[in-house]
């Protein structure tokens, strides 16, 4: 699989010429004092409850708040299944995306890309698993990842390049409905293995030391991003304004470093990009 960014908007680029209205919202926002913002949890370390309180907490959690205050309103989120996340959007139900949510060519019809993080498939399996070392060890095996993602395509990819190619059994995806669904069937041995984003994995190992272990490298590259409707250029350019901010001033650097997002972190603050992937 291969990334390529052959046109891309950098904030700056993006700003120049366009101060004012980078930095003003659409009347429905600024007159409300709200920004509707939809995710679905728990997704660690992104959005998710925090155990003693209930309330969201997370990177994007947060990185949302520190933008929400540079623009001068409040957030509301509307929680609900991934695969309602964009249904949302474009009946206008919230105002933007932003929930670990990958800029995939197929979204790109529909949604323009504020992007703030790397991100990529990575394979996880139980520690105690020492037959499993490589991709290459799961031909044959039951791999468990999240429904309406594009994790499924990349598992049937990887089967197709290393097991099918080489007369081996492919690997057989189990699409689960949530990450908190994957960890019981990965820990109960319903799956030989699983597919995340490559910025969970650190907080899993966090969370339950010694349970698992990464497979390999991450596979595939793609670009983390907040979406927004195609015609909804002025909120989008708001929040490129803010997220600019927010790098600018180190609260984006402090929350990579809270919440072990070293690898993932990303900070040209892009607009629209051509994905080969």
């Amino acid at each position: 699989m291969k990334f390529a960014v052959s046109t891309l908007l950098s904030a700056a680029a993006c700003l120049a010429g366009t101060t004012i209205s980078a930095q003003t919202l659409p009347d429905r926002i600024s007159e409300a004092g709200v920004v509707r913002i939809a995710l679905e949890i728990p997704y660690v370390p992104m959005e998710y409850p925090d155990p003693e309180t209930g309330e969201l907490t997370g990177f994007d959690i947060e990185l949302a708040a520190a933008m929400a205050e540079i623009l001068g309103v409040k957030v509301e989120y509307e929680v609900g299944a991934f695969e309602a996340l964009t249904t949302n959007l474009q009946s206008g139900r919230v105002d933007l995306i932003m929930s670990g949510f990958y800029d995939r060519p197929a979204r790109r019809e529909y949604f323009d890309f504020v992007h703030y993080l790397r991100a990529g498939g990575q394979f996880f399996a139980l520690d105690s698993r020492e037959d499993l070392q490589a991709p290459a060890d799961l031909c044959g095996l039951t791999v468990s990842t999240i429904r309406a993602t594009s994790y499924p395509e990349t598992i049937k990819a990887v089967s197709d390049e290393l097991c099918v190619s080489a007369g081996l059994d492919p690997i057989t995806v189990m699409e689960d409905t949530d990450a908190s669904q994957l960890l019981i069937n990965l820990k109960t041995g319903r799956a030989d293995a699983a597919m995340q984003g490559l910025e969970s994995i650190p907080t899993y190992m966090t969370n339950d030391p010694g349970v698992f272990r990464p497979l390999g490298e991450p596979v595939g590259s793609a670009l983390m991003g907040m979406a927004f409707n195609k015609t909804d250029t002025e909120l989008r350019d708001a929040f490129v304004h803010a997220l600019t901010q927010v790098i600018e001033d180190g609260t984006y650097a402090e929350l990579i470093d809270k919440y072990q997002l070293d690898l993932s972190a990303y900070t040209d603050v892009t607009v629209g990009t051509e994905f080969e992937g």
